[in-house]
């Protein structure tokens, strides 16, 4: 995919003494980008149509007969197929004939699970007759039901057995009274679905769960944002504390549900043991594993780092004056979290359809329908991936590259006191001239992000096959394209301010930026570091929080829903998903600190190299940020200074006070040809 420009863009140095809102100095950039993302989505709609139109999600949900009939739903006539088309409105469970044999048994869907055994035909026909519970198939009478054969294929069970609903399936309770072989099969029957199709329909059952606990998560990070903007000091010192507090009770509480979900399952006779009950506990020790080392990292790394809180106070006291400006920039995140959720829904009930998708077929050996989906289902599952990697990042390119608008604005506007908020015009700005450019930014981001998921489908392929040397290989793979989809989104977004301030197309924006940060090395590691951190801190103490909150909603119903068809299978993947979205959104938040931050020190940059202070040209900056970054980087200089005289030596150093006052004395174009000459 390669960069162009559908005009002929401006160089960008006059872009500096213009306001934004002059949009007819810009060209539309990256056009192309664009319009390979467009065709993109009409493939993506395609996808979609066929999904929704093919797949039936309350079938994975529900399960269904032998007749193709979805149990708890009213069903159409399936052509050439005997008693399909029935009402089961009223039948929410499947029931087999023989549950010695359950994958080759008739099956039929019952009003509720038989909570007693009955091992002859008169005890079947008397158990119907008091509850209304018929266990034989549909169109048997209940008069009839001892003169009916019993077995494998009907038309009534050879056993029924107490039972109870596990995954909207009749299971015998009392599994003890079968044959070990017997056991093996109805275990084997149980594991052989998916692990997609039961995580999908766990997503599916918590569905309104998880949209209320991202709900408490935007609610909670807009509330750490507005204090933020409001008494800094205060709560910088409070996330520090409550990101600790968090941490720490979240991995216990992790803990804790492992040792009692391990516990119960111990406790199960070993034939009772199913493998999606021990993935579940797996899933959790992985979880509690992996936060047990977060938090120790995150504890040393705030102890070496609690002599900055000053810092950071002083460093979001000068990103709140330009906010301060521009109040409404703070609802930014409103709009964009509603986007994420409504496209996030959307990706969701697609993968779910796609999953659900297949065509009614009679299998040979027994004459009961069955679902197979299509082979070119598993293509459209990583089609619609990386449609979904790359509208994301898309999505938050877009809302990184309004907020450095406006903040570019804000700085390079002379009398900020008749300031008028520009969210609108940066939107404008955005539409008309750089989508392409945000399109291409967010491709190269889905570059590394699909090789990622490729990874780990991998991994999950070859699980418990692979030798050491290949899970090494595949993990030190894993870890560094995470690195480099870091690297490039760090990249993205100083690219994305450069376009605001000078209109240039990607490439050569992120080209300008890569040199404006490696001139600047020393000030983007003293400002960015202290910065970043307590952002990602704000951000651990969002997803804490909502993970708190979800551990104890999501353990209490399945408790109370445990005998039901409702309980969750993998409630730890539901988990993962909420805290996936606690995080998204807490960074959706506070990347209006974050961007205005990188966007102000980008801006000072360009404006000393640009302006040398005289009367005709004068800084656009205001005293307290110079005092503020020359400070900063005299703190940072101090601490290092065998790192200070390597890039002296290099030509690399810091705009301390001083060398400002020599660079008043040189024109702009003599400082732009040393840079070029660097």
């Amino acid at each position: 995919m390669a960069c162009g420009d559908c005009n002929a863009e401006n160089d960008g140095e006059d872009m500096i003494d213009a306001p934004l809102r002059q949009g007819e100095k810009r060209g539309c950039t990256d056009c192309i980008c664009c319009l390979v993302f467009i065709v993109f989505w009409i493939g993506m709609i395609v996808i979609a149509g066929y999904s929704l139109a093919y797949g039936n999600v309350l079938r994975l949900v529900y399960g269904y007969d032998s007749y193709g009939n979805v149990c708890s739903q009213k069903n159409e006539k399936i052509e050439n197929i005997t008693q399909s088309g029935m009402d089961m409105s009223d039948r929410p469970f499947v029931f087999f004939m023989d549950i010695k044999n359950p994958t080759d048994s008739l099956e039929i869907c019952v009003s509720q699970c038989p909570n007693k055994t009955l091992l002859t035909s008169t005890d079947i026909q008397s158990y119907a007759k008091e509850t209304d519970i018929l266990l034989c198939n549909y169109h048997v009478a209940v008069d009839d039901y001892t003169e009916q054969e019993r077995g494998l294929t009907g038309p009534c069970p050879a056993v029924v057995m107490d039972s109870q609903p596990i995954l909207s399936r009749c299971i015998p309770n009392d599994v003890q009274t079968l044959a070990e072989a017997q056991i093996s099969d109805i275990v084997d029957f149980l594991n052989a679905s998916e692990f997609i199709s039961k995580a999908l329909m766990d997503l599916y059952v918590a569905r309104w769960w998880i949209l209320g606990l991202c709900l408490i998560s935007m609610v909670v990070a807009f509330i750490i944002m507005i204090l933020l903007h409001i008494i800094a000091q205060v709560i910088v010192w409070l996330i520090y504390v409550l990101s600790i507090v968090g941490s720490i009770a979240g991995t216990i509480a992790l803990w804790v549900t492992y040792y009692y979900k391990k516990q119960a399952y111990e406790e199960l006779p070993s034939h009772q043991q199913l493998v999606l009950d021990a993935d579940n506990i797996k899933t959790f020790l992985i979880f509690s594993i992996c936060a047990t080392v977060f938090t120790v990292i995150l504890l040393l790394v705030i102890l070496v780092m609690r002599k900055r809180i000053a810092f950071a106070v002083e460093l979001f006291h000068q990103a709140g004056k330009s906010l301060s400006a521009m109040p409404l920039l703070l609802l930014l995140p409103f709009w964009t979290f509603i986007t994420l959720l409504v496209f996030f829904v959307y990706v969701a009930a697609v993968f779910v359809a796609i999953a659900a998708t297949g065509e009614a077929m009679l299998v040979e050996k027994t004459g009961f329908v069955t679902y197979d989906p299509p082979k070119m289902v598993r293509y459209f599952w990583w089609y619609h991936l990386i449609g979904f990697f790359w509208t994301m990042e898309f999505i938050l390119a877009c809302h990184q590259f309004v907020i450095a608008a406006c903040v570019v604005s804000w700085y390079f506007t002379r009398n900020k006191k008749s300031f008028d908020s520009p969210i609108i015009n940066s939107m404008g700005v955005l539409m008309r001239y750089h989508l392409g450019s945000m399109v291409f930014g967010a491709f190269i981001i889905t570059l590394v992000k699909v090789p990622r998921a490729i990874l780990l489908y991998i991994q999950a392929k070859l699980k418990g096959r692979e030798g050491s040397l290949a899970q090494f290989i595949l993990r030190c793979l894993s870890c560094c394209l995470w690195c480099l989809e870091k690297i490039l989104k760090f990249i993205n977004a100083h690219a994305y301010i450069v376009i605001a301030i000078e209109g240039r197309s990607f490439c050569p924006a992120a080209r300008r930026a890569l040199n404006c940060l490696i001139s600047n090395a020393l000030r983007v590691a003293a400002i960015n570091c202290v910065g970043d951190f307590i952002l990602f801190l704000g951000k651990l103490l969002v997803v804490s929080i909502t993970a708190l909150i979800g551990v104890a909603v999501l353990g209490a119903r399945e408790r109370m829903y445990s005998e039901t068809n409702q309980s969750y299978t993998f409630y730890g993947i539901t988990l993962a998903i909420v805290g996936v979205y606690a995080y998204a959104i807490a960074s959706c938040f506070f990347l209006v600190y974050e961007m205005a931050v990188d966007t102000l020190l980008l801006c000072f940059c360009e404006d000393i190299r640009t302006n040398d202070g005289s009367e005709d040209k004068p800084y656009f900056m205001e005293s307290g940020l110079m005092e503020f970054v020359s400070n900063s980087t005299k703190k940072l200089n101090s601490r290092s200074k065998r790192r200070r005289k390597d890039d002296e030596a290099d030509g690399v150093g810091v705009v301390t006070p001083d060398e400002v006052v020599e660079l008043k004395s040189q024109p702009a174009e003599v400082t732009e040809e040393k840079e070029e000459q660097e």
